[in-house]
């Protein structure tokens, strides 16, 4: 399994689509084995599904993004898990412990609409 989250220093990126570095943990029983970064050249949301999808990666934990953003990778097999913020260690042991859920959702939105948990 691969879990990606973009990152702002050693938070999550408050944006995918502004996000210049992303990391995706490849993830064997409950255990990170691999972590690469990837420096998000394009800011293009085709190159950047592009790259997710290339890299097998299954979730994306992330911030914000956009709604077309989100039905593009979800289009694509990827599980968003969005509208979250803390530390990426955090983050990433919350979610390999099950307890990570999705934040309140996009503005106007009611909490937690639309969004998926874990």
């Amino acid at each position: 399994m691969k879990v990606a989250i973009p990152r702002f220093a050693e938070q999550v990126a408050p944006c995918f689509e502004y996000s210049a570095t992303i990391t995706i943990f490849a993830i064997r029983r409950r255990e990170v084995v691999e972590q690469q970064d990837f420096r998000l050249q394009s800011r293009d949301a085709l190159d950047r599904v592009r790259l997710l999808r290339d890299q097998r990666v299954d979730t994306l934990i992330c911030g914000g993004l956009h709604e077309r953003v989100e039905q593009m990778l979800c289009a694509s097999g990827i599980r968003v898990i969005s509208w979250v913020a803390g530390g990426v260690d955090e983050l990433l042991h919350r979610y390999l412990e099950g307890r990570l859920t999705a934040g309140g959702g996009r503005p106007g939105q009611a909490p937690g609409a639309g969004r998926e948990g874990v």
